[in-house]
């Protein structure tokens, strides 16, 4: 019995033996063990440091790659700030930018074109040279400043995120406008000035007509990137005052007349009231600009675009003159139904037909042609534009100087009464 006994007491003690050293080896092992009292602090530091299992390398070197994320470039920030304009991603904050660079550009092309016009008069070789030199200088110029641009957006294109694709359409237009800009740099470097020099002259003002033109094109394209970016964001109601209006006429311009729309609208849920528009264009325009030059040519569409807002019957309370483009307008009719528009589109447009515009002692005549459509309860701004632009482009195509109206069926003639005139005369 006694030795018994013995064996088990030596039987536990071995079993006390092991188990204590068990613990210890589990103790050593496990660092991380931690009494009530520092649970909270363990915890926080779970928190803040994500655990990864050291055998998932895909998991661990995704969790080390930040997310692409699209820079605004400081000089692009410091212009904006300057001009109080606020952007929210570099697709737009590039437009922005453009379209300021662009209004500095084309001012730069139309003094080469002022002093060009002076020089024609009598001109010499050697000044000839100088303003074509001057001219290839101001377009590598551009030409580098789109590129800069072009390389932003192409360098970012992965952190774009929702205007990848309208930052591709950015890049191929500034892709486009270089490559006719080098043709126009290419056909400068073939004129022969040992031809006669009133040819040479007019062969310069022809080229600088195509860069003035591309101007106005890259122009309406930012400002239409600008807008499609502000109407995905919801910022049409929040817009500063002065990104509304159009510093040549003082209408409202394209992203004002987005707001306007916007707002009648957002006011209008149901689509209930009439709102009809319509887009009006001034015809053969470009021949005021070929014989007058640009820097005119501006001068008539400010005094014609504030002309347009006086023969509105603003009384009425919701109609408004805009400017769209160049020397095409929008006209605004709340409350108002098709054939109510048509009507007066058609006293405006023969009130232009029948007034004189006075430059420099020259009496200047103006047609324009005009498009009417009705807002649908289903239309987006976009759909209301385009049957509006085609109804005028129509109207261009079958003798311009008249109206067409798009009531559903597509644009469709009309056979206006002759309104009562008083003719007048406007100095530019």
């Amino acid at each position: 019995m006694f030795l018994f006994l013995l064996l088990m007491i030596g039987a536990n003690l071995l079993i006390g033996f092991c188990a204590a050293v068990r613990v210890r080896q589990l103790i050593q092992n496990q660092p991380s063990i931690v009494t009530v009292e520092t649970a909270e602090v363990f915890l926080n530091e779970f928190e803040n440091h994500s655990t990864i299992a050291p055998n998932d390398e895909n998991q661990q070197s995704a969790q080390s790659q930040p997310e692409p994320e699209e820079v605004i470039p400081y000089e692009y920030l410091a212009a904006l700030e300057e001009e109080s304009v606020v952007a929210n991603s570099l697709v737009e904050a590039s437009a922005q930018v453009l379209r300021l660079e662009v209004g500095k550009y084309r001012a730069r092309l139309i003094d080469i074109e002022n002093k060009l016009r002076e020089t024609w008069y009598q001109p010499t070789e050697d000044a000839l040279h100088e303003i074509a030199e001057h001219l290839d200088s101001v377009n590598i110029d551009w030409l580098d400043k789109q590129a800069e641009a072009a390389q932003h957006l192409d360098n970012s294109q992965s952190g774009l995120g929702a205007y990848s694709d309208i930052g591709s359409r950015l890049c191929d237009t500034l892709f486009e406008q270089t490559a006719q800009i080098e043709t126009t740099l290419s056909n400068l470097q073939q004129i022969d000035f040992q031809d006669n020099l009133t040819d040479v002259c007019r062969k310069l003002v022809l080229e600088i007509a195509r860069l003035v033109d591309l101007c106005h094109d890259l122009r309406d394209k930012m400002t239409e990137t600008i807008v499609t970016v502000l109407r995905a964001e919801k910022r049409l109601g929040s817009i500063d005052k002065g990104m509304k209006l159009d510093s040549l006429t003082g209408l409202k311009n394209r992203t004002g007349l987005e707001c306007q729309i916007f707002e009648w609208w957002r006011d209008d849920i149901r689509r209930e009231r009439a709102l009809s528009i319509a887009a009006i264009d001034v015809d053969e325009f470009r021949k005021f600009n070929e014989r007058l030059g640009t820097e005119v040519g501006d001068k008539i569409i400010g005094s014609l675009g504030r002309y347009l807002a006086d023969c509105m019957r603003s009384e009425r309370g919701f109609e408004y003159a805009m400017r769209l483009e160049g020397q095409r307008f929008v006209l605004f009719f709340g409350d108002v139904g098709p054939r109510g528009a048509t009507s007066a589109v058609e006293r405006i447009r023969q009130t232009i037909g029948g007034t004189i515009f006075e430059y420099d002692g020259e009496e200047l005549e103006l047609f324009v042609s005009a498009g009417v459509t009705e807002a649908k309860p289903d239309d987006t701004i976009a759909k209301l534009f385009t049957r509006a632009i085609t109804a005028l482009r129509t109207a261009k195509k079958n003798g311009r100087n008249r109206t067409f109206i798009d009531e559903g069926q597509g644009p469709q003639p009309i056979d206006p009464p002759t309104y009562q005139i008083r003719e007048k005369a406007i100095k530019i």
